[in-house]
């Protein structure tokens, strides 16, 4: 690595590989949990659904912020957190030149965003996790890889609630862990709701709201949500919530 005067710059003798970030977008329609992909408008795979990414910029832009304004620019999804998962560098990955990805992952609530296509993306569509379209890249990979985490990370941490509204009733998020879970059918832990309430009121992070859901004509489920500084203090000793 040697130090150019005339350009102020360091140059090094090494190769450089190029960076690019994918993002898993995770989203609940009620019943099943779905994946935001786009359809690619160029090629390598063009007219192939993909996750959600593009080349880092060559300037100060983070891995991070790269992941945000691409999801932006070819879904017109903004303003959600996501968290850095894993890097892939599988010398193949991608048949333009060496490729390494950071890969990020999401959780949002799907019916506060409309997603449309933009930049090199004709579309922008949510899928089933279970009826997934074939994937450019090795984007199936990181898929499975995300959806790992998130079953992993479901009985340590409330992540659910980010599928969610800010009040929800219980079969909502009774649906939500069954989705992410994916239990067998004839799965008696989880699949039992009056069971389900009872272990998730007794960690102490849910709380009644007070209120119950409209429109139902038939019944009012009554309404919950997330208390953060009740959970703050059960993430202390550790809970974990068992099915």
């Amino acid at each position: 690595m040697k130090y150019n005067e005339k350009t102020k710059l360091w140059e090094s003798p090494y190769w450089h590989p190029a960076v690019t970030t994918d993002a898993v977008v995770f989203g609940f329609d009620g019943e099943q949990l779905n994946v935001l992909l786009i359809q690619r408008g160029l090629e390598p795979y063009k007219n192939m659904w993909a996750l959600p990414g593009g080349f880092m910029r060559p300037d100060d832009e983070s891995a991070q912020a790269c992941a945000s304004r691409e999801l932006r620019e070819e879904t017109d999804v903004s303003d959600i957190y996501m968290e850095e998962m894993q890097t892939f560098s599988h010398c193949n990955r991608d048949p333009r030149e060496r490729v390494i990805t950071i890969a990020f992952f999401a959780l949002v609530a799907k019916d506060q965003y409309h997603v449309r296509g933009g930049d090199d993306a004709t579309k922008a569509k949510w899928f089933s996790i279970k009826d997934l379209p074939e994937l450019a890249f090795d984007h199936k990979d990181i898929v499975a890889l995300a959806l790992e985490r998130l079953r992993q990370r479901i009985h340590f941490e409330p992540i659910g609630f980010h599928l969610l509204g800010k009040e929800f009733t219980m079969p909502q998020l009774h649906n939500i862990y069954k989705a992410i879970l994916d239990p067998p059918e004839n799965d008696t832990k989880l699949g039992d709701r009056r069971n389900f309430q009872k272990k998730m009121l007794n960690l102490g992070y849910i709380r009644e709201t007070g209120r119950k859901e409209t429109g139902n004509p038939h019944r009012s489920p009554k309404l919950y949500t997330f208390d953060e500084e009740a959970y703050q203090q059960a993430k202390k000793i550790g809970m974990r919530l068992e099915f």
